[in-house]
C-alpha cells in the first residue's frame, strides 16, 4: 500500500533531512513543513510547505489535502500540532494531553510528583514579583528555566537570593510560553555527566537502544556536549532507570514514538529524570545510535506512524552490535572569525564522519559556546577498545577544535 507521510519541523536540522530520506527509501510520498524563513530545495520531499509548525489549523488542513497516513513533528515547537492533526484524523499518535503534560518543565514536574517518582520541590510563575516569598520554601541551590524551551537555554544555577531577579529574566526571554519554573537543583556526584536516551515506545513495549553519557563542561555545565556510547550500569541503577521511565510512560499515556531522555543518579541512588521530551534528540543523534548498534530509529519513527510495523517487528529478532562511539559537537569557547576545526592526527583515522553545519563556513563569524547558537559541525568516532575511547574521551577539547582567524578578518 502507498503511504503518505508528513514530516513537521521548525528548522532544517538532521531529525527532518533523515526522516524524508527514510520515508523515500521506503517508497513514501513525503510532505514537509518548515519555517519561510528556511531553504526547501535542501529537503529531498514530495512536496514542501513553508508553515509555522504552531499553526495547526493550517497544518491540519495541509494534512487533510494531502491525505496523509502518518504524521510526524520532530520539535518541541511542532510536536503539538502532529498530536493534534494525528488526533483528529485517526492516525498513529501520541494524544495531545500527553505531550502537554512532557513540553512544559512544570507540568513535567507535577506528573512526577503525581507518579511517586524523585522530582525537586518547585513551582512555576509568570511574573518577578515576590520572588523571594515565593522561595523561600525552597533549599538553596535553586536552578531557574523556561518553563518550555529547548538546548538548555536560559537556565540559571544560583545560591542567594541576590540573583533571582536576573535569573528570572533570562529564563522568561527564553520561554516560549513566557512562564519560568524553580526548582531546587539537585546535586549530583558528577555533576558534568548525565545519563541520556532516545528511547523508541509502541504500547507497552520499550526499546532501550539508544541509551548513552552525556558529558559537559565547566565553562558551560548545563549544555548536552559529548555523547558516548555505550552507557554500561550495574543491575540496579539500570532496573532503577527503567522503573522510572516506565513510570512516567504510564503516568504520561505516551504509546508510541521516540522520546529523548536526560537525567541522573542522585546520590541516593534514586534517577532524576530532568526532562522526558516526545521528540528524538538533536543533530544526527538517531545516525549516532545507528552507528553505535544498528538500530535505525528514524526508518522506526517513520514507519510505526504510517501504521506499519513490519521494521519493529524485524527489530525482535534483530542482533544488535555495541561500538565505541563518541559524538562531539565543535563549539567555539570564544567568538571570532572561523577558519577550521583542528582534528589531532592521532585521531584522525577513527573519524566515522564530519557534519558541518551552516553558519560554520570559513570566514564567517561564530558565537562561543554560551550562545543560542549551533556548533560548527558534530564529530563522530569510533574505537576499537573502550579504553582508546577513554582516551579520547578524556582530551577531546584538545585533540578537536575550533580555530579562529588571528587577525578577526573575514
Amino acid at each position: 500500500m502507498s503511504r503518505t507521510i508528513m514530516v513537521i519541523s521548525a528548522s532544517l536540522d538532521g531529525r527532518l533531512i533523515k526522516a524524508v530520506e527514510a520515508a523515500r527509501g521506503l517508497g513514501y510520498r513525503t510532505i514537509a513543513c518548515v519555517r519561510e524563513e528556511d531553504d526547501v530545495t535542501i529537503v529531498d520531499a514530495d512536496r514542501c510547505y513553508a508553515v509555522d509548525g504552531e499553526d495547526t489549523e493550517r497544518l491540519l488542513e495541509i494534512a487533510t489535502r494531502e491525505n496523509i497516513n502518518g504524521v510526524l513533528g520532530l520539535w518541541d515547537k511542532s510536536v503539538l500540532s502532529a498530536a493534534v492533526i494525528a488526533q483528529k484524523l485517526g492516525l498513529p499518535g501520541n494524544s495531545p494531553e500527553c505531550v502537554n503534560s512532557l513540553l512544559g518543565k512544570g507540568s513535567f514536574r507535577q506528573l512526577q510528583k503525581e507518579a511517586g517518582v524523585f522530582c525537586p520541590e518547585f513551582f512555576v510563575t509568570d511574573t518577578g514579583e515576590g520572588l523571594e516569598e515565593k522561595c523561600a520554601g525552597l533549599h538553596f541551590p535553586i536552578i531557574m528555566k523556561p518553563d518550555q524551551c529547548s538546548s538548555s537555554f536560559g537556565q540559571t544555577v544560583f545560591y542567594d537570593e541576590k540573583d533571582l531577579a536576573p535569573a528570572f529574566a533570562n529564563a522568561a526571554a527564553h520561554s516560549r510560553n513566557g512562564v519560568v519554573c524553580i526548582e531546587e537543583f539537585i546535586e549530583q556526584e558528577d555533576p558534568l555527566r548525565i545519563l541520556e536516551a532516545d528511547i523508541f515506545v509502541l504500547g507497552d513495549d520499550v526499546l532501550w537502544d539508544g541509551m548513552h553519557w552525556n558529558d559537559r563542561f565547566p565553562e558551560a555545565p548545563l549544555r548536552p556536549i559529548t555523547d558516548i556510547f555505550p552507557a554500561d550500569l550495574d543491575s540496579r541503577q539500570e532496573g532503577e532507570f527503567r522503573s522510572a521511565v516506565r513510570t512516567m510512560l504510564s503516568a504520561s499515556g505516551a504509546r508510541i514514538g521516540e522520546f529523548n531522555i536526560e537525567g541522573f543518579f542522585t546520590k541516593a541512588g534514586r534517577f532524576f529524570i530532568i526532562e522526558m521530551n516526545p521528540r528524538p534528540a538533536g543533530y544526527y543523534s538517531q545516525q549516532d545510535i545507528k552507528m553505535f548498534c544498528g538500530v535505525d530509529l528514524s526508518r522506526l519513527l517513520v514507519t510505526t506512524a504510517a501504521g506499519d510495523l513490519s521494521y519493529y517487528e524485524e527489530l525482535k529478532t534483530f542482533r544488535r552490535q555495541r561500538r565505541n562511539i563518541i559524538m562531539y559537537p565543535v563549539f567555539s569557547f570564544r567568538p571570532g572569525v572561523f577558519d577550521h576545526v583542528h582534528i589531532d592526527p592521532s585521531i584522525e583515522d577513527a573519524l566515522l564522519i564530519f557534519r558541518a553545519f551552516p553558519g560554520g563556513e570559513p570566514g564567517a563569524y561564530i558565537e562561543d559556546i554560551h550562545a543560542d547558537n549551533r556548533p560548527v559541525g558534530v564529530a563522530v568516532f569510533g574505537f576499537s577498545t573502550k579504553e582508546e575511547l577513554e582516551r579520547a574521551r578524556q582530551n577531546i577539547r584538545e585533540l578537536v577544535h575550533v580555530v579562529l582567524r588571528p587577525d578577526g578578518t573575514g
